[in-house]
């Protein structure tokens, strides 16, 4: 096989391929056709693995961790395959100001404390997401009336606790609405998702919340 062969091994694999296919269909592989063979799948196999990590940074945040929008959205509908689910929208309140004051730094360090909290706090029962920006959802398992007041009370306190930050200590609120998935399809969800966001800016507007 040529030189020229092998340089379209790289280039083009594609190409290659099917010169190489052609020189077996005439006989006996030569060493050098079967060498460019493995050169193009060690080509084939880096593509793969770069298309693999491009499309796992595409559904993670880098900040948070948390799976970004449309992973999310695959992970919640089988959390709502399984039984009955609520959603939950999460906005941070006086979050802007902390990015103003303290830099984009101090807004990361935020944003990557409260993906780890709600991460832990939906551990085993659902799951957290970062839809953009400071807004966060979380699906997990519908439970009681009394208990899941109860896990909302712990998740305002675990989200409102200060967050250490180059020696400083940052405070931000959170604004949370919540709604039932009313069925186990993408557009049920799409509905809880919704009024999650109203009950969500309603909750952003209470006295004292900005």
């Amino acid at each position: 096989m040529t030189a020229s062969t092998a340089v379209r091994a790289v280039i083009d694999p594609a190409s290659a391929l099917v010169a190489a296919r052609a020189e077996i269909e005439n006989g006996a592989p030569s060493v050098g056709v079967l060498a460019q063979l493995t050169q193009l799948t060690e080509v084939l196999l880096s593509q793969v693995e770069n298309l693999a990590e491009q499309l796992t940074e595409a559904r993670t945040c880098p900040v948070t961790q948390l799976p970004t929008r449309a992973a999310w959205n695959a992970l919640a509908e089988e959390v709502c395959a399984s039984g009955p689910a609520v959603v939950l929208l999460i906005d941070l309140n006086d979050f802007k100001p902390i990015n103003d004051k303290h830099g984009h730094d101090a807004g990361d360090a935020v944003l990557a404390a409260t993906g780890e909290r709600l991460r832990t706090w939906a551990n085993g029962r659902g799951y957290a997401g970062r839809l953009g920006g400071d807004e966060f959802v979380v699906v997990v398992r519908d439970e009681s009336s009394i208990a899941m007041v109860m896990n909302i009370l712990d998740l305002r306190t675990r989200l409102h606790a200060p967050i250490s930050h180059d020696g400083i200590s940052l405070s931000v609120r959170a604004a949370i609405g919540m709604a039932p998935v009313p069925g186990n399809t993408a557009e049920a969800l799409s509905r809880a998702m919704s009024r999650a966001d109203r009950r969500m800016y309603r909750d952003k507007g209470r006295p004292g919340r900005r």
